[in-house]
């Protein structure tokens, strides 16, 4: 079966930390957070399209704009820190609530060659 794939990307730069193997946690550093949101269908809307992308940009954009500057682990609130795969998948519950749907997979990157995705399940229509 076929499937279509539309996503939408935006960039935002925050604090976080994490809990290292050791136990320690890091100091709280900043990075300039890329992010990916992708949409499945298997059908195409009326219109053509797997979701509005103004509509899904702007959504990640009001994300991004409610993220830049904080410090992500007040916001994930998570005893190990915002780790990347924590800040994807605060990200991708943000979406859901503000397009109505569960976007297929969020991926965010805090540097270059490191990223991380989370996928919440039952994203294709």
């Amino acid at each position: 079966m076929a499937t279509y794939e539309a996503s939408v990307t935006a960039s935002f730069a925050a604090r976080h930390s994490v809990r290292m193997p050791d136990g320690n946690m890091e100091q709280p550093h900043q990075h300039d957070w890329q992010v990916t949101a992708a949409f499945r269908a298997d059908r195409l809307d009326a219109n053509g399209f797997v979701i509005d992308f103004l509509r899904a940009r702007e959504a990640l954009d009001e994300v991004a704009s409610e993220l830049a500057g904080a410090d992500l682990n007040d916001i994930t609130n998570c005893p190990a820190g915002a780790s990347a795969e924590r800040v994807a998948e605060y990200i991708a519950r943000s979406l859901q609530c503000k397009v109505g749907r569960e976007p297929y997979c969020v991926s965010v990157g805090e540097s270059a060659g490191c990223a991380a995705a989370f996928y919440p399940g039952s994203a294709a229509t």
